[in-house]
């Protein structure tokens, strides 16, 4: 619906929205517009491209990237409504909705007396109680391949890779994690980027960012939150922050 009135008028929505949507603010300015919800449009343009193995048209590209700015998205607290200020702009919360998913789902076990659980939704995971083993896929081989493993105990981990959806086009790879600030996907180095916290919220939308912004300012995001990090980049190296040292180990 709030797509729909983009440009028209704001829209009534649940605390529940609004609390999201003030989330994707808040960490559109952390990663300096790298993870962004209003690239709605932007989005669905490289999933039908992905889909076809077409590449975009220029026009359509500049289209989606001048329909993408957070600063237009307008949330009015006191009367619980959100507005997209200008028409052709879209909201997609793919980048936020399965961390928070994860985050009330463990909620809701803690408020059931459960002492101990892993909840998996693909790329996003927390666990419960005693610590488990959870692997980190290898980008580089078919799904379910780990190149390393670790014990978390209580924790969230989010991994965002451009390794799973993409189209080759004239020899070139196009992948689905697309930079707002170009409109194409990124080309930062890093083809993974795992992030270890308390909130898989947090950890899901900073994860999208990082895979944008690259290694370095991935690591002042990491160390900024506190957050354990392994980055993966495009020649295979692995870096992982110096809080898991010694907690990770790596396949053989």
């Amino acid at each position: 619906r709030i797509n729909q009135q983009a440009g028209i008028q704001p829209v009534p929505v649940s605390r529940e929205t609004l609390y999201l949507l003030s989330l994707a603010q808040k960490y559109a300015k952390e990663t300096k517009g790298t993870f962004d919800v209003t690239a709605g449009a932007m989005s669905e343009l490289w999933r039908n491209a992905i889909r076809s193995a077409k590449l975009p048209s220029q026009a359509d590209i500049a289209y989606t990237r001048a329909h993408c700015n957070i600063e237009k998205l307008e949330l009015d607290k006191d009367h619980s409504t959100a507005f997209l200020r200008e028409q052709g702009m879209k909201l997609d919360l793919g980048g936020l909705v399965k961390g928070y998913a994860a985050d009330v789902a463990r909620s809701m076990l803690k408020a059931q007396n459960i002492q101990e659980a892993q909840i998996n939704f693909g790329g996003t995971i927390a666990v419960m109680g005693k610590g488990q083993k959870i692997g980190i896929q290898n980008p580089f081989q078919k799904t379910g391949t780990s190149m390393a493993s670790i014990l978390l105990k209580n924790k969230a981990i989010v991994t965002s890779g451009s390794y799973e959806r993409c189209f080759f086009h004239q020899g070139r790879r196009f992948h689905h994690i697309i930079d707002p600030r170009t409109g194409k996907p990124s080309s930062s180095g890093l083809i993974s980027v795992s992030l270890i916290g308390d909130q898989a919220v947090e950890l899901d939308a900073l994860a999208t960012g990082i895979c944008c912004l690259g290694r370095e300012e991935g690591l002042s995001i990491a160390g900024r939150y506190g957050l354990s990090a392994i980055f993966v980049t495009d020649n295979g190296s692995v870096q992982v922050t110096e809080n898991l040292q010694g907690q990770i180990s790596f396949d053989a």
